[in-house]
């Protein structure tokens, strides 16, 4: 879940698609792929560089890095920024959740209880951080390999068709195809836009059902699909069942076979949903490491290596602003399949687009300046209301950094 419903009384529902966007989106990504032909990637350890070598000003990562500390931002875990493919900047940073959340009760059942601090954010004692919503990014990348390899039909295919095991209550939820699942735009009768602290949230109160999946297919449509973005975790649930479904694979057993394993990743704890299938919405634990791997892998447009793990036009549709989130600011925020894109190419800096999970959980990608940033967090509280990193960093980091 993305739950961030404090900040979306900032956006307004659009009833139009950003294709002009699209091609803008595509055409730099085309042009940014020659800056990073060369950068290093990471085998079983990484590379590190001081940032001044790669170019970068380390004023404002010093700064950045005492005013996190200092506590101005809540709770940020981790902070890792990393330039033609060696880290330059690497940080943890220690919070007492214990006493945070001591007496507190998140609505929803176990294990979905998010201020239990022997689950979250870290799962037990190890270093994997709950990605929350990132999961979704990664979920996307697993489906666009299987339509690579033939295993799902396209884009094209209908909810029908890659769920036949299932009822719909509404035939017209039948027919939302897969296209508009991934942009978030099915149209389906869905309220995620208010508190996650309350059970008319349709996300929290599908999470108190044993069948989250289920919950959703018993829902009408509210507009004709494609018209409308309305985040919606259940659909990205539905997108893990569509994939096992499929393949026969459960989804965590095929991202270890097809993505996790290329590209280095051997340690990661993935949950599931009541239904049985792998969390697709929210249940992904990572490294901060392990999930910089993932984005730099959507640096290279796909290619790890001699491997093009994810097809080069599945990364360039993901990150292609296909919906603007604010129907009265068409260049700014968009969607694309799954992946947030932050910031269009305009006269003020270079594009940067990336995942967003609940509590600060974002992998950030600047492919005109061969930059990642991952930084994950626990600003969890229904009262939380911090300068979200994606801003800070791209305020005071990226502006910082001259265009080559």
């Amino acid at each position: 879940m993305i739950r961030r419903a404090h900040i979306w009384h900032c956006f307004r529902r659009t009833r139009s698609l950003g294709v002009l966007w699209g091609v803008v989106a595509a055409c730099y990504l085309t042009m940014a792929s020659a800056n990073i032909a060369e950068t290093i990637l990471p085998g079983d350890q990484w590379l590190y560089a001081d940032p001044a070598s790669v170019a970068i000003d380390p004023a404002p990562l010093q700064a950045l890095d005492a005013e996190i500390r200092a506590g101005e931002y809540g709770n940020i875990d981790s902070m890792t920024i990393i330039r033609r493919g060696q880290i330059v900047f690497d940080r943890r940073y220690q919070w007492d959740y214990d006493a945070q959340h001591a007496g507190l009760v998140y609505p929803s059942p176990p294990p979905w209880d998010y201020f239990n601090p022997r689950a979250y954010p870290f799962h037990g004692e190890t270093d994997l951080h709950s990605l929350q919503s990132v999961s979704k990014s990664v979920m996307s990348a697993l489906i666009g390999i299987a339509i690579a390899r033939g295993e799902i039909p396209g884009t094209d295919a209908t909810l029908g068709d890659l769920l036949p095991h299932r009822q719909f209550s509404d035939p017209a939820v039948k027919a939302v195809t897969l296209e508009n699942v991934l942009k978030m735009t099915a149209g389906i009768d869905w309220e995620e836009e208010i508190s996650y602290f309350s059970q008319e949230n349709d996300a929290t109160a599908a999470e108190s059902t044993n069948d989250w999946v289920g919950y959703l297919l018993e829902k009408s449509m509210a507009v004709e699909q494609g018209t409308l973005f309305d985040y919606n975790s259940a659909s990205s649930q539905a997108l893990s069942e569509i994939l096992t479904t499929a393949t026969g694979v459960p989804t965590n057993e095929y991202a270890e076979q097809l993505l996790f394993g290329p590209i280095g990743i051997t340690d990661y704890f993935w949950n599931k949903a009541p239904e049985g299938f792998t969390n697709a919405g929210g249940g992904l634990f990572l490294s901060a490491h392990d999930l910089a791997r993932f984005a730099l892998l959507f640096l290279h447009e796909g290619r790890w290596g001699e491997e093009q793990v994810v097809p080069r036009d599945w990364v360039r549709r993901s990150a292609t602003s296909w919906v603007p989130i604010d129907a009265n600011d068409p260049d700014g925020w968009g969607y694309g399949y799954q992946w947030w894109v932050y910031r269009h190419k305009t006269e003020a800096g270079p594009k940067m687009y990336g995942g967003w999970g609940w509590g600060g959980q974002f992998p950030l990608i600047i492919p005109e300046l061969d930059l990642v940033a991952v930084f994950t967090g626990w600003n969890i509280k229904e009262d939380a209301d911090y300068a979200y990193a994606f801003d800070l960093f791209y305020d005071r980091v990226v502006a910082s950094i001259a265009l080559p």
